[in-house]
């Protein structure tokens, strides 16, 4: 894998990102001009020499577009980073926050935070509700994979279906016990979305998902040396199963906070880093901030999607991005067993 087909895979990525982004602000039930859109970031933040847009279209665009789709790009990229981590930690190119019922369990905590009432009464209850579901859904994942072999394909996706079955069994449950007035919240954390995002949660989420990628970032190193196998990152003097524990705690915290603040958005952490890896290389320090770029970009225009399909309702995002990860993981698999 060559620097300069990386260096252009990255620039790639990060001009297609902004452009998406002014796109989807741009775009909507009520149509905003894109240059215009432009100028007022320019005047808003103080960069250029652009003009605001007219009040109407000023209030859409900060208080409603740009929140919105921001917390996509975030919410998108952390979980790319949470996908090519798995992958190295367990060392298959298919796993996924989703597909290991990390997901599964983060929305079961944050539905069982709206069911007890925390979520309108703690501050923060939500994404501590998440994180907490989530990393008991990794540690349930880790020890299962363990005592099965040390997680093959195979043994990987059947463990994840089983620990995703008993997050849906324990969702479904409180789904019947929630009272009917909070019963379209819960709905929310199973379909994903974004509707009604704002700056508050885009701060908290960007806290919890920027921060716990950059410390992923900074850990590429010990993911290049677990994905070596156990034996070899042993002798290079790694402690394994500390170092993956830490590991799992911190992309838990990610999807936790993530699924917190947009539900739960299927197939996006197998897509991003899994396409990305023939082109941005396995070493941890090329592929996360590749799958970063290519996650944020592919929920900003799947969110973008649920807006502009229909105009009267936001469709679910993630239903959208199961329609493209669904079909895409079908073809991995069957080119990952043809390889065999």
């Amino acid at each position: 894998m060559s620097a300069a087909r990386r260096r252009r895979v990255l620039v790639g990525l990060a001009l297609a990102l902004p452009v998406a982004m002014l796109g989807a602000a741009s775009a909507g039930s009520v149509p905003l001009p894109f240059f215009g859109v432009l100028g007022s970031l320019l005047h808003g933040t103080g960069l250029g020499a652009g003009a605001p847009l007219p009040p109407p279209s000023e209030t859409i665009l900060w208080v409603v577009r740009l929140p919105r789709v921001l917390l996509a790009a975030v919410v998108g990229g952390g979980l790319a980073v949470v996908g090519a981590t798995l992958q190295s930690v367990f060392r298959n190119p298919l796993a996924d926050s989703g597909l290991l019922g990390v997901g599964a369990g983060a929305a079961l905590g944050a539905v069982a935070a709206v069911r007890l009432g925390w979520a309108g009464s703690t501050f923060l209850a939500l994404p501590f509700a998440a994180f907490a579901g989530a990393m008991t859904a990794v540690l349930v994942l880790y020890a299962l994979s363990q005592a099965l072999g040390g997680g093959t394909l195979h043994e990987l996706l059947l463990t994840g279906i089983s620990v995703s079955a008993l997050a849906a069994a324990g969702t479904s449950m409180l789904l019947v016990a929630t009272e009917e007035f909070r019963v379209k919240t819960v709905l929310f954390w199973l379909a994903g979305g974004l509707d009604g995002r704002g700056w508050m949660h885009l701060r908290i989420a960007s806290i919890l998902i920027l921060g716990g990628g950059a410390t992923l970032l900074a850990a590429a190193r010990v993911l290049d040396v677990l994905s070596l196998g156990d034996e070899e990152a042993a002798a290079l003097g790694l402690p394994v199963h500390f170092a993956r524990l830490v590991l799992l705690a911190l992309a838990a915290l990610v999807a936790g906070a993530a699924t917190a603040a947009a539900g739960s958005i299927p197939f996006v952490g197998l897509v991003a880093p899994h396409a990305l890896r023939p082109l941005a290389g396995a070493l941890g320090r090329h592929l996360l901030p590749a799958a970063f770029l290519a996650g944020a970009l592919l929920v900003v225009l799947a969110d973008l999607a649920t807006r502009v399909i229909s105009q009267n309702v936001d469709l679910p995002l993630g239903s959208v991005t199961a329609f493209v990860g669904a079909p895409y993981f079908l073809l991995a698999l069957r080119q990952s067993e043809t390889r065999r």
